[in-house]
């Protein structure tokens, strides 16, 4: 009977040296809280344009997919919707194909309808413009 009680004494001893004390101790992973998105996207019906190629015709489609710093939908969006694709529409015709074929000509046309979008908006800002849909053909 010593023996076993030793033997659990010593065992349990050993363990809680394991748990408590030991470098080897498991430590559990602490998860870094996602990133809320705070943010609101505004979704574009898709553009069909004609681009401004003069050696020969090509149309663009383009779906966008707008991010403001907004939590919520915001009322200045939908009635400044018409102006905001007239906008947009009239940025895509002006371009060539050759000028927004690239990763950088892209990138400088979200820019660039980030900007001309935010000097017609008041009460939010865009952030971010998103292409969903980007064809020429």
């Amino acid at each position: 009977m010593l023996i076993v009680l030793g033997a659990l004494l010593l065992l349990g001893g050993g363990g809680g040296w394991i748990f408590f004390l030991s470098p080897w101790k498991v430590t559990e992973s602490v998860k870094k809280p996602e990133r809320e998105t705070r943010n609101f996207i505004y979704k574009m019906d898709p553009f069909i344009v004609n681009l401004g190629d003069s050696e020969r015709m090509r149309y663009l489609k383009l779906k966008l997919e707008i991010e403001s710093s907004e939590g919520k939908s915001n009322e200045e969006y939908e009635k400044r919707l018409p102006q905001l694709r007239d906008t947009v529409l009239s940025l895509l015709a002006s371009k060539a194909s050759k000028e927004i074929m690239d990763s950088d000509g892209k990138k400088k046309l979200r820019n660039e309808i980030a900007s001309r979008l935010n000097q017609l908006l008041t009460t939010f800002q865009i952030e971010t413009v998103y292409f969903a849909e980007f064809v020429i053909q």
